[in-house]
Order: structure tokens, then C-alpha cells, then sequence
């Protein structure tokens, strides 16, 4: 029996292990062309692949590769530069980059409720800003009377 290939991936400083199976979960993607495809490093054996992007949204894109489940995304542990919504869209960015269609897909169907919410909210505290305009200049006229 073969001897499970293994990937060393280094987000920045972190340092995270695939398996062949696991990068070719969602194949093709960046990790099967870098180290099985068409990438001079496939052709020169190479198991490391350095990359600058964030190491906290990889570790949801190891966990999706090692076979599971990354939706919906923990409560805790969230960086504070990052909103629920934009951790989203980051890790759909980083999906799309790494080539993770299906991956992709869920955190398009995840992303379009918040989207749709926000837009509702939005649409909704549109009147309330024009009466606050129009009281604003209400005040503004009498007072030059």
C-alpha cells in the first residue's frame, strides 16, 4: 500500500499539513496544480508551499480539506478587525483563490441572507433619515422667519 504523500503549507508563520487526499478534496484547485499539476514545483517533487495570506481563515480552509464541515462559523475566537460579515466574504475571497468551488458555493448561499438582511435594514432606516431631513429643515426655515 502507498504511503500517504504530505504537504507542508505555511500561511505566513503558521504551518499547516495536507494529505494527497485532502488537497485533492475540491480538486482542481491551487494545491493539486501546485503540487500535482502543471506548477514547476509538481515537476520538482516539491511538499511546501509558503503563502502570504491569513493564517486565521486558513485554518478554516484546512479544516474544509480534511473533510469537514466549516458552516456555519464558530461564535468565538473572532479576530477583532473582522465581522461576522466580513469574515465571510474574506474566507469566500480565500476560497475562490485557492480555487475551492464548492467551498465557494456554501459561502456564497451563507453570505446572500446577511446581504439581503442588511439591505432590508437599510431600506427600512431610509424614511426615518429623510424625516429627520425634513424636520432639520422645518426648524431651519422657521428659524430664519
Amino acid at each position: 500500500m502507498d504511503v500517504p504523500k504530505k504537504y507542508t503549507i505555511i500561511v505566513r508563520h503558521t504551518s499547516f499539513t495536507l494529505f494527497d487526499d485532502q488537497i485533492r478534496r475540491d480538486a482542481p484547485n491551487y494545491f493539486t496544480n501546485y503540487f500535482e499539476g502543471s506548477f514547476r514545483e509538481s515537476q520538482d517533487g516539491v511538499r511546501l508551499l509558503r503563502l502570504h495570506r491569513d493564517p486565521y481563515l486558513f485554518t478554516f480552509i484546512h479544516t474544509y480539506l480534511c473533510g469537514y464541515d466549516v458552516l456555519p462559523l464558530p461564535e468565538r475566537d473572532i479576530p477583532s478587525d473582522l465581522s461576522k460579515e466580513s469574515r465571510l466574504k474574506n474566507l469566500l475571497t480565500d476560497a475562490r483563490f485557492y480555487g475551492l468551488d464548492s467551498l465557494a458555493e456554501e459561502l456564497e448561499a451563507a453570505i446572500r441572507p446577511i446581504q439581503a438582511r442588511r439591505l432590508r435594514e437599510e431600506e427600512s432606516a431610509q424614511p426615518k433619515q429623510e424625516a429627520w431631513k425634513i424636520l432639520y429643515v422645518a426648524k431651519l426655515f422657521i428659524q430664519l422667519r
